[in-house]
C-alpha cells in the first residue's frame, strides 16, 4: 500500500510500502527510557512557539514516508543561543541510539551501519546490533544528514499475516499508540475512511445507492488500507521530538506498522545556522 504518511513536518509523514511481517507478541520494554527530555535553553515564549509550530506541521497530511521533511521551527535566536541549543537537546533516542551522535560514534557503540540510498535523506544507514532492539520491528533506518548528526530514526514493523479486518495490525497499532502517547504526548489521530456503496430507501420507498464512510476495522479494512482508499496514522510530539505511527499494507496483503521519529531541536539548530549564514 502506498500511503501517505508522514509528510509529518513540512510534509511530515507519509508511507511507502516495504517488506516486513510480524508474528511476535509486543515487547514490554518500549523504545525509550521513560525519563523526561531536557528543557530547551531558550525562554518559555520560545518553547511555546516551537510547540505551536510543531503542532501545525504534525497535522499536515502525509504522503510517503521516505519523502518526509521535518518542520522548521521559526524561532529567531542569536548565534550564541543556537550554539547553546545544540548541546541542550536530550540524547535519549529509540532503540538505544543517541540523538546528535555522529556515524563514527554510533559505530563505537557496537552498532552496525549499512549505507542505504534514501532520496532527500543523505547519510542514511540501516542499523543493526542495536542496544535496545524490539521483537516487533524488523528494520531500523537512521539518517545523519550533511552535518553528520543523528536526527531521524525510521522503524519498520514485521510483516503480519492479517485477516480481512486488519485486526492483528490494529492491535499492534493500538498498543504502540498508547506507548508513544505516554512517552511524547499530544496525540492526534488521522483517519481517512474508504467510501462504500450502501443501498437505502429514498422518501418514495425506492432503493437508491449512496456512499458512506466505512468504519475502522470493517470487513474489508485490510484491502482498503492496501489500496490507499483508507488511511490511518497518528502523530505525537514534545518539545524536542516528533513521532508518527502509521498502519501500512504491502502489495501482498501483509500488514505492518511504521514509526518515524525526528529530532525537532536538531532540525531547528541546523535551520538557524543556515539563517545566521545568510
Amino acid at each position: 500500500m502506498k500511503i501517505l504518511f508522514f509528510a509529518i513536518l513540512g510534509c511530515f509523514f507519509i508511507f511507502e510500502t516495504g517488506a516486513y511481517a510480524q508474528e511476535n507478541v509486543i515487547t514490554q520494554d518500549f523504545l525509550l527510557d521513560t525519563q523526561a527530555l531536557g528543557e530547551l535553553a531558550s525562554g518559555e515564549q520560545a518553547i511555546e512557539e516551537a510547540e505551536e509550530s510543531a503542532k501545525k506541521i504534525l497535522k499536515q497530511k502525509p504522503r510517503t514516508l521516505r519523502k518526509q521533511i521535518f518542520p522548521t521551527l521559526r524561532q529567531k535566536p542569536t548565534s550564541l543561543e543556537s550554539e547553546a541549543r545544540a548541546t541542550t537537546y536530550s540524547q535519549i533516542a529509540p532503540f538505544g541510539l543517541i540523538w546528535g551522535s555522529s556515524v563514527e560514534s554510533t559505530k563505537r557503540q557496537g552498532i552496525l551501519l549499512t549505507p542505504v540510498l534514501e532520496k532527500d535523506y543523505p547519510n542514511s544507514f540501516s542499523a543493526s546490533a542495536l542496544p535496545k532492539p524490539l521483537e516487533d520491528f524488523s528494520k531500523i533506518d537512521v539518517s545523519y544528514g550533511k552535518d553528520n548528526k543523528l536526527w531521524r530514526i525510521l522503524a519498520y514493523g514485521k510483516f503480519i499475516d492479517d485477516d480481512a479486518t486488519a485486526s492483528k495490525v490494529m492491535r499492534l497499532y493500538t498498543i504502540y499508540s498508547a506507548l508513544l502517547n505516554k512517552k511524547y504526548g499530544n496525540k492526534e489521530e488521522f483517519f481517512t475512511p474508504a467510501k462504500i456503496e450502501v443501498i437505502k430507501k429514498d422518501e418514495r420507498g425506492k432503493d437508491v445507492s449512496v456512499l458512506e464512510d466505512a468504519p475502522l476495522g470493517n470487513k474489508n479494512f485490510l484491502s482498503q488500507l492496501q489500496s490507499g482508499d483508507a488511511v490511518l496514522y497518528s502523530t505525537y510530539h514534545n518539545k524536542e521530538v516528533g513521532a508518527a505511527l502509521a498502519v501500512n499494507v504491502d502489495g501482498d496483503g501483509k500488514s505492518y506498522i511504521v514509526i518515524d521519529y525526528k529530532n525537532l531541536m536538531i532540525l531547528n539548530v541546523q535551520e538557524q545556522q543556515t539563517l545566521d549564514a545568510l
